[in-house]
């Protein structure tokens, strides 16, 4: 770290419980880390505040305050991450920040399609109203973005945001390829990778996590005679047991429906396997298959070019396989493929960690930023 930064703050701008879940990530994870590394820091999030807030570690403060340059300048700090995910509400607390003097890090969680919530079923005058607030939303998040010294970001949404109206080559220009921060002690600790497949959500949200498209693509799979093992982590909802159930025995003993497991015990969980399986709709910077290339697993995602340009990006390095369409079927033969592709030592999970470890570990992202 440049010493001149003794003190880098960070903050999100949304009443999260400061607890210690809170901590294990976004910015309560790059907060402890930049401490870590010789600075001063805490994090700054708007009022009611909670019991289970770790008051030592945060700063609660009125939501006006954060949209107060002044309120900025009283806290004397050399440097902000602001956990915005580049949402154009709050493009004035990075503004105030800016104009506060304060040199600004303005972490945006985006592939950079910013309509793949748009109901494809929708009407036409729905679709045009909500590509109008789209267009407009596009103005207002241009502007929060310019107040950026630093843009933290996949650097493929950061190209393709570059090239949309309103929006300019500073985009790309100020971007440090970071889609979201990981721990360092997300690493591979050199044990030997089984025929393990993870999938990892939050599975009742069923338009997002698209359950129904693992399901088909696990019976594809299966149908198959594959003989690697599926685990399935998150909330195992009732339709997911129900499927389950009525799997033949032999592919129910090949699937397990393990549930919620606390953080720390999912870095076992990616030591042992080989690939992670996103078979989501859209993503910004899907945290777990970030978690999981750091340990040496490698991705296979469904071929959406846009909702999941992020996760895409992550088959890069020879650590991964994008299915050729975004269907079952498809999804299916892209883990045959992938599988096939450790047997044939095409994929070392050293190789794999360390290549991602420099885009994902807070402690050097954060030093080469503020370096």
């Amino acid at each position: 770290m440049n010493p001149k930064y003794k003190k880098v703050y960070t903050c999100t701008p949304v009443a999260f419980h400061a607890n210690d879940w809170f901590f294990i990530r976004d910015s309560g994870l790059i907060s402890r880390t930049l401490r870590d590394l010789g600075t001063e820091s805490k994090v700054i999030l708007p009022l009611p505040g909670y019991d289970d807030d770790l008051r030592d570690e945060i700063i609660r403060t009125e939501y006006k305050n954060l949209e107060s340059t002044e309120w900025w300048k009283s806290l004397q700090i050399d440097a902000l991450v602001l956990y915005s995910w580049g949402a154009p509400r709050y493009r004035k607390i990075a503004r105030a920040i800016h104009e506060a003097g304060i040199y600004l890090v303005i972490h945006m969680d985006s592939s950079g399609d910013f309509t793949s919530g748009i109901p494809q079923n929708a009407s036409l005058f729905k679709r045009c109203w909500i590509q109008a607030l789209v267009t407009a939303q596009d103005i207002f998040r241009a502007k929060h973005l310019s107040y950026a010294d630093v843009i933290t970001m996949c650097p493929d949404a950061a190209k393709a945001v570059s090239q949309k109206l309103f929006y300019n080559a500073s985009v790309e220009q100020k971007c440090y390829p970071m889609p979201c921060p990981v721990s360092p002690k997300c690493r591979y600790t050199g044990e030997e990778k089984k025929d393990i497949i993870v999938c990892i959500g939050r599975w009742d949200d069923v338009f997002q996590k698209r359950p129904e498209v693992l399901m088909q693509t696990l019976e594809q799979l299966y149908a198959r005679n594959c003989s690697a093992e599926t685990r399935i982590y998150g909330n195992i909802t009732e339709a997911l047991a129900q499927w389950h159930a009525q799997l033949p025995p032999n592919t129910q003993q090949l699937i397990k429906l393990v549930g919620n497991i606390p953080n720390d015990q999912l870095r076992g969980v990616y030591n042992q396997a080989k690939i992670i399986l996103c078979t989501s709709l859209y993503e910004g910077s899907h945290n777990v298959s970030a978690e999981a290339l750091c340990c040496g697993c490698s991705v296979v995602t469904a071929n959406r070019p846009g909702p999941l340009r992020d996760v895409l990006w992550y088959t890069s390095k020879n650590s991964g396989t994008i299915s050729e369409q975004d269907t079952p079927v498809s999804l299916a033969d892209a883990l045959i493929q992938e599988l096939a592709q450790w047997d044939k030592g095409q994929r070392d999970p050293y190789t794999i960690a360390t290549s991602w470890q420099p885009h994902f570990h807070a402690n050097q992202v954060f030093n080469n930023i503020f370096s």
